[in-house]
């Protein structure tokens, strides 16, 4: 995975909870572990709300 931005906000593929990124990560592999999986970088997710 790659480094994850503030405001990036990762989802579960196995129950669904989210996190959002407060603090930009500099590892060249960034893996944050739910369910025993790495969680998913939400589509479109560090572009901000569009309201």
């Amino acid at each position: 995975m790659e480094p994850v931005k503030k405001g990036d906000a990762l989802v579960c593929s196995e129950c669904g909870v989210e996190l959002e990124v407060t603090k930009k990560c500099d590892c060249a592999n960034c893996e944050i572990i739910c369910c025993g999986k790495p969680m998913e970088v939400k589509e479109n997710s560090s572009k901000g709300c569009c309201c």
